[in-house]
């Protein structure tokens, strides 16, 4: 097996390998190059730092490395179902381990989805650490018209906290751009996905401090959906559990049934 710089390949095949190695995973990963190409610039990933691995020439994985300052991420890894069980996980990822050690990053991270037992066995094997456990919700509120302001989503991510996971992160929703938008009642500010999806993911929500507390937030949501009537909105399981449960819930939403864990590996002695 070799491992090749991903920026090798145009980002159009870049989708469509992604695509081929989540196959048959636990969620469907399309191929979409505008939103591959979102998501690399939203999470910071370097096509130089990731890798595609080759058997005889061929495409058979890929990983994808995100950096922030001294840090790095896996931002997804897989393998195209032919060349699954072969062991191929660590090769791939243990290079670019050495790889961050090398330029000095301090830490590792990634997310894996908690019932893919196979996948958490073998990050805890290379030595990652579970940091924390990350839920997501999904409802329908109670449509409640009201006047949404659009604004840029740099305007949710300032009103976020420090310490998020990667894909929550202030960093990470300040980055989004179109088709993500955002929209603001009064002092709350939510972030959309795609609003033309069947289902409005929704990427952030934050209120002013002052306000909170208030139900803002709850107002805001049901503006959403009366914005967008019979769509529901859907938290992706990027929400550290015990966060913001009492708000969703409260909201009418429902736990997702798929979870993650949030890794972590510490790169120096």
């Amino acid at each position: 097996m070799d491992l090749t710089p991903a920026s090798e390949l145009p980002l159009h095949s870049l989708s469509t390998l992604f695509a081929r190695v989540f196959e048959g995973y636990f969620v469907t990963i399309p191929d979409a190059p505008l939103l591959f190409d979102a998501r690399v610039r939203g999470e910071h990933i370097s096509l130089a730092d990731s890798r595609i691995a080759r058997v005889d020439g061929e495409p058979v994985g890929l990983v994808l490395m995100a950096r922030r300052g001294r840090e790095s991420r896996v931002a997804g890894m897989g393998i195209v179902p032919t060349h699954r069980n072969r062991k191929l996980g660590g090769a791939m990822l243990l290079p670019l381990m050495e790889e961050a050690r090398a330029r000095g990053d301090t830490r590792m991270q990634l997310e894996v989805i908690e019932q893919n037992l196979p996948a958490v066995k073998l990050y805890e094997r290379l030595g990652f650490q579970r940091v924390r456990r990350l839920v997501g919700f999904v409802g329908t509120p109670i449509p409640e018209p009201a006047s949404l302001e659009e604004v840029e989503p740099i305007a949710c991510a300032r009103l976020l906290p420090e310490g998020l996971p990667w894909q929550l992160a202030p960093a990470t929703i300040a980055g989004l751009s179109l088709p993500t938008r955002a929209f603001r009642v009064g002092p709350a500010v939510a972030v959309l996905g795609d609003v033309s999806a069947p289902t409005l993911a929704l990427r952030a929500i934050a209120v002013e401090p002052e306000a909170r507390g208030q139900g803002a937030g709850r107002r805001l949501l049901r503006a959403l959906a009366a914005a967008w009537p019979g769509k529901s909105l859907a938290v992706g399981a990027i929400v550290p559990e015990g966060r913001c449960e009492r708000f969703f819930l409260g909201a009418g939403f429902s736990p997702l049934a798929l979870s993650q864990l949030e890794l972590s590996h510490p790169l120096t002695p």
